[in-house]
């Protein structure tokens, strides 16, 4: 690409791959911006046994086919000081506070320098509807493959056709996330279209939180952790009719790929409660249809 022929050679750069699994998806969207414009990506993964359970899996377990980046795992120590030290993106870490080349996503998530090294690390979360948009002809073709050469349950396949409805909560309805990431109400799910399938269920981490802020409207089944990984919930959004999303960005990927096949999908606007990713409106993907935003109050947990 134009900038390899202007440094002349290939460049070489690491992707931290952090969070839930929706999270990693838009760091390895990001990896496949940095390889189009000809760096060589590896997406590192800090296995970290303190984290919460939906953040300790690398993408890696399920993307296998990729091809414009290799998955590095690294282990760290449980010995709390050894592990500050071995990782680089550790707040604490002396390395993040001296290092300019540790990208930040708040103020600089797609500047890219000339002159980057194979040292040269980007951790942020990458937040980008326009940047997934442009790949999408490489990025959804490689997701579509992993998620259909993955033999379909027998409850995936019972499910597949209906109107999905994904509600998140679970670790969630933190003091913090209900402030700045902001939880769902009820007034949102209220305000969803009626049904128009023979069939609509709820996907969700949390079934009892689920089954609570629904009430009394008219579902069919509740589906948790304990009848859907994290795989199998995407592609039973991924083959819905009809898809609602929570404010959650493994859901957003949901509707994506559920797009792809021709899926009606409706999105939270705003997103994100007090939080505005850069650049702009990181969500509002094109097609999207966009629902009115409420949120549970702080004071609700």
């Amino acid at each position: 690409g134009f900038l390899n022929s202007l440094m002349g050679q290939t460049t070489g750069c690491a992707v931290v791959l952090h969070g839930g699994m929706g999270n990693q998806l838009f760091q390895w969207a990001y990896g496949h911006s940095l390889a189009a414009k000809g760096f060589k990506v590896n997406f590192v993964f800090y296995e970290k046994s303190y984290l919460l359970d939906h953040t300790r899996e690398s993408l890696e377990k399920y993307l296998y086919n990729c091809e414009h980046g290799d998955f590095l795992g690294v282990k760290l120590s449980k010995n709390k000081l050894i592990r500050v030290l071995q990782d680089p993106t550790h707040p604490r870490n002396i390395k993040t506070k001296i290092n300019k080349r540790l990208r930040n996503t708040l103020h600089e998530p797609f500047t890219i320098l000339p002159g980057s090294r194979a040292s040269e690390l980007y951790f942020g979360y990458f937040q980008n509807s326009s940047m997934v948009y442009k790949l999408a002809d490489t990025i959804i073709p490689e997701l579509l493959f992993c998620l259909e050469n993955r033999e379909l349950t027998k409850l995936e396949k019972q499910l597949e056709g209906s109107e999905v409805i994904h509600i998140r909560q679970g670790d969630t309805k933190t003091p913090k996330n209900l402030e700045r990431v902001g939880v769902l109400d009820s007034l949102y799910y209220a305000n969803l279209p009626e049904r128009r399938s023979t069939s609509r269920v709820v996907v969700t981490d949390d079934v009892l939180g689920a089954k609570a802020i629904l009430g009394n409207q008219d579902v069919d089944g509740f589906y948790g952790p304990e009848q859907l990984d994290v795989i199998s919930s995407l592609r039973v959004m991924a083959r819905s009719s009809t898809l609602f999303t929570a404010n959650s960005t493994l859901s957003w990927w949901g509707g994506v790929l559920a797009q792809s096949y021709g899926t009606s999908v409706y999105i939270p606007e705003p997103f994100f409660r007090n939080v505005n990713p850069v650049p702009g409106k990181a969500f509002n993907y094109p097609g999207f249809n966009r629902l009115p935003s409420f949120f549970l109050s702080p004071e609700s947990n």
